[in-house]
């Protein structure tokens, strides 16, 4: 139960479908979002699941399941406060990062995860980027310890949003696999 938990809070492999023509992120506004799938493990533990994640300016709401729709649950925040709801259970924290620690005992950046997906930098800390010469796209992202790479866009070119970023820290790693952008329209 505590893995389900805790792998539903991270919000988000190989083989799934695309669902059209992508944007790309010159197209996207402070309003956007993205249907996935991630998986992540640890030394002890692995899961995957699927994630919806919508984005308006600063807040959010990120919609998660494990297969078949089990395990639900329901995330939503803006800058200092976060809500998380499974079932009748509800946990309430000032970000993603407290949240994971606190329902999880997760020590994971996900305040950083609304930039990593469109790979960018967190702004609230350093960070190195590595870019492809020939695209302009970015390769790599060391942030907060952690190593994110970019192995495939939707498109080509520096614009061309994310379609799988992989993500590890010592003995902590994950994939997202994004489905489908949308941006508003």
């Amino acid at each position: 139960m505590r893995v389900l938990v805790s792998l539903l809070i991270v919000a988000t492999l190989a083989g799934c479908a695309n669902f059209g023509p992508q944007p790309d992120g010159s197209e996207l506004t402070e309003h956007w979002s993205f249907t996935g799938k991630m998986a992540v493990r640890n030394t002890n533990e692995a899961s995957s699941f699927n994630v919806e994640w919508q984005q308006m300016a600063q807040a959010f709401e990120i919609e998660l399941s494990g297969p078949l729709g089990q395990g639900a649950a329901q995330i939503k925040g803006q800058p200092g406060f976060v809500t998380m709801q499974r079932g009748n259970d509800v946990w309430q924290a000032g970000s993603l990062s407290e949240l994971a620690d606190q329902v999880a005992d997760l020590q994971l950046p996900l305040d950083h995860l609304q930039y990593w997906v469109r790979a960018k930098p967190f702004p609230g800390s350093r960070a190195e980027l590595l870019r492809a010469e020939d695209s302009g796209q970015v390769t790599t992202i060391r942030q907060s310890g952690w190593e994110v790479t970019y192995p495939s866009y939707y498109g080509e070119g520096a614009t061309a949003l994310p379609r799988r970023i992989d993500f590890e820290r010592d003995d902590r790693s994950g994939r997202l696999v994004i489905r489908n952008w949308m941006t508003e329209s």
